[in-house]
């Protein structure tokens, strides 16, 4: 079994960003018992939340062990980092117990403060804790499809993307006689899956159906991180948004280009938040892409610099930024400065990434690789949107103003998932299921529409 990494993650496009303890999980047996996996889970997430960090450290396996002190990194940082972002520990609300990669695995999902995440607990073969996840839970109310998708006018099929990394896939497909104008879709940062779900919501879902309905193809595929999560760990030293998406979304486009009933002079990409950020460089690398649709593009290469104003915006909405909340945004700092100054040895990993990621974004501006391109672009963006702000917005429509190709729409209400809301956006809102606004599938369909005639 291989030492341990620690990484950090994000849930969708920098919402909060999670400390992660994992080890390579291998075909190992596994404690059998239910109740006895929920009872150690729960156990041990109990000794997190009342501080009794020597009491929890017992409870590790020695990968764990390793994989920490590789990291320089302790539980009680790690519980530190997690209370500084989500608020005060509330109550264990329920348990949930999986078989993953031959090992336990149980959710327990608890409230904070600000927040509900699921605290993933991996058991080994001795009952202990080998592993450790952060992760936003899911809602417990169910996907609502939108009142916009008619079933009746479309298909779906399965199929695969990519030949190396093999990736599930949804084909969404209108009824009638094609040929047919294609859109791929391309997530945000993140372990996602095809349908770019986050609490109740499924906006990829959403956008197919959708535009499916109105005689678009949607592609749309599970995304490599997801995947293949406990493969890409031992890549990480080398691991890029190569890796991570471009590569994938041209296999996607290639996929298309090659399906029955499809114009391939007419193949966009739908990108995402990071998948936005990339979109300019996805067409760039590939061919054959006949336009760009832009969801919440950051317009700089090295997205993590959003990050403190986001850690900050979620701190601040209780009105204060408590003392445990200011050392973490500090902390913060200091590993940014570090990424800035490539200040890292090739095999460390800082803000969830080797020096190879971040050295590999730093050099790339997608705002210019944007302007480079002689593509249509529809570029939008929602007003509520907390990740990706307005001012990200305007440095779009500035440095691109003037290009007849390039189109900009701006929506008061919208989420940074392009649901409706009021008030100020929130982590927790995207507990509450909603749907992709039926005004930006609108828009799609017509701009796509136009560049097709």
């Amino acid at each position: 079994m291989k030492k341990g990494k620690l990484i950090i993650i994000t849930a969708l496009t920098l919402i909060l960003i999670f400390t992660v303890a994992c080890a390579k999980m291998t075909a190992t047996p596994v404690v059998e018992d239910v109740e006895s996996v929920e009872s150690t889970a729960k156990h041990f997430v109990g000794l997190l939340s009342n501080d009794e960090f020597d009491e929890a450290n017992k409870m590790l396996a020695e990968i764990m062990v390793e994989g920490l002190k590789a990291q320089n990194l302790t539980l009680e940082e790690i519980w530190s980092d997690v209370i500084a972002q989500s608020g005060k520990f509330m109550e264990i609300k329920e348990t949930e117990v999986t078989e993953e990669m031959g090992y336990k695995c149980c959710y327990v999902t608890c409230d904070f403060e600000k927040i509900s995440l699921n605290i993933k607990v991996v058991l080994d073969k001795e009952g202990k804790v080998a592993g450790l996840f952060f992760l936003p839970a899911q809602s417990s109310e169910a996907y609502k499809p939108p009142e916009y998708a008619d079933p009746d006018l479309y298909t779906e099929r399965e199929c695969i993307v990519g030949d190396e990394w093999q990736l599930p896939a949804t084909l969404t497909i209108p009824k009638g006689k094609g040929p047919f104008p294609a859109i791929v879709l391309v997530h945000g940062s993140g372990p996602h899956d095809r349908d770019e779900t986050i609490g109740a919501n499924k906006p990829f879902k959403d956008l197919a159906w959708g535009l499916a309905t109105k005689g678009i193809v949607v592609l749309r595929y599970e995304k490599r991180t997801k995947q293949y999560a406990t493969e890409i760990l031992s890549t990480m030293k080398d691991f890029t948004v190569n890796e991570e998406t471009i590569n994938d979304a041209l296999a996607a486009v290639n996929l298309l280009c090659e399906t029955e009933g499809i114009d391939p002079s007419k193949i966009f990409i739908l990108g995402h938040s990071l998948g936005a950020m990339l979109a300019p460089r996805i067409a760039a690398q590939g061919q054959g892409i006949a336009g760009l649709i832009l969801f919440a593009g950051y317009p700089k290469g090295l997205y993590i610099e959003k990050l403190p104003e986001q850690i900050e915006y979620i701190a601040s909405l209780d009105g204060k930024i408590d003392e445990a909340e200011a050392k973490q945004l500090d902390e913060i700092k200091v590993q940014l400065k570090k990424i800035r100054e490539l200040d890292m040895r090739e095999d460390e990993i800082v803000l969830g990434a080797s020096r190879a990621y971040w050295e590999d974004l730093m050099e790339y501006d997608p705002v210019k690789t944007a302007s480079d391109l002689a593509l249509p672009m529809l570029i939008l963006q929602g007003g509520r949107d907390y990740q990706v702000t307005m001012e990200d917005f305007r440095v779009w429509e500035e440095d691109l103003a003037g290009q007849d190709r390039v189109y900009f729409k701006f929506y008061l209400d919208l989420s940074h998932l392009f649901i409706a809301g009021t008030g100020k956006s929130t982590p927790d809102e995207y507990r509450e299921p909603g749907n992709v606004a039926q005004v930006v599938i609108e828009d799609i369909v017509e701009w796509v529409k136009n560049q097709s005639n």
